[in-house]
């Protein structure tokens, strides 16, 4: 199969990184379910049961063209192989704003080291990458809280591949790719407030809910760098708006740090949710302090 290129180009920068540099601004629009207009759950996307039979990849699926992908029926579990050496394997999945996902990427066997990332091709998106690399033999897991619409991949590849291609694959490198839907345990705060929380890994997700009232100023910041002592998360952070049901921000790094910063007006009284997430490839320490202050 070919290499990875065209819209690909833009993921494969991220390395071996948990997450790509997202861009910084507004956004368009979110999806989520509110009851009687306080947060129930945010949506988990199809239900279980619509999960389809176990499909598998086809090629050519490296996505240069980018004709050349599989489709991937969500919730569900494609097999594949990462064969010959330095394969790429591009699946189009269908995953709406609101959406979360736990995407489970299983080596069959000890020959493959999982590397899976989760993108939006269209140009000029606002939706950052969301990626897991790991080791041989042993599965990765990925959160991905869809922020924004787009046109989204799942592409895999050998971790040891990536970023200097260094000629794994074969035949043997077999892998199970499953993505389900997963209701979040969202934290509730109120402002002005402050929570302390610790990410679970690279690749998973931490949300806070929190109403607002329509013209009302506000900060919500991370302190990671900042905090005594301090972490090795690189957080990026974005606010998503259940009542106009659009992603408001995304920030990653505030001025002069690599701790992240959103705020500004709330456009309308509801229900917000922050979801914090990694950049960094620094599992030490991925503890933080989270402030949210009126203005």
């Amino acid at each position: 199969m070919k290499r990875a290129g065209s819209f690909l180009a833009i993921a494969w920068a991220v390395g071996g990184c948990a997450s790509s540099d997202a861009p910084k601004g507004p956004a368009d629009a979110g999806q989520a379910a509110v009851d009687g207009g306080a947060l129930a759950t945010l949506d988990a996307g199809p239900p279980a049961d619509a999960a389809p039979p176990p499909q598998t990849e086809k090629e050519p699926n490296g996505g240069t063209p980018a004709t050349d992908v599989n489709a991937m029926t969500v919730p569900g579990t494609i097999s594949g192989a990462i064969d010959p050496a330095n394969d790429t394997d591009v699946f189009t999945i269908a995953v709406s704003p609101g959406e979360m996902w736990e995407w489970t990427l299983a080596p069959v066997g000890a020959d493959f080291a999982p590397h899976l990332t989760v993108f939006d091709t269209a140009a000029g998106s606002l939706n950052p990458t969301r990626l897991v690399a790991g080791k041989s033999g042993a599965p990765s897991k990925l959160e991905h809280f869809v922020l924004r619409s787009g046109t989204f991949v799942a592409a895999v590849r050998d971790a040891r591949n990536v970023p200097t291609l260094a000629g794994k694959g074969g035949p043997t490198y077999k892998y199970t790719l499953t993505a389900a839907t997963k209701t979040p345990n969202v934290v509730p705060v109120t402002l002005p407030g402050s929570k302390t929380g610790t990410l679970a890994s690279l690749s998973s997700l931490d949300l806070y809910t929190l109403d607002g009232k329509a013209g009302a100023g506000f900060d919500i910041v991370i302190k990671a760098k900042r905090k005594t002592p301090p972490s090795t998360l690189d957080s990026r952070m974005s606010l998503f708006d259940l009542t106009t049901k659009k992603t408001l921000i995304t920030n990653d790094d505030a001025s002069g740090t690599s701790d992240s910063q959103i705020g500004g007006t709330f456009p309308s009284t509801g229900a917000y949710v922050v979801v914090v997430e990694n950049e960094g490839t620094n599992a030490a320490d991925l503890s933080y302090q989270i402030d949210f202050t009126p203005r």
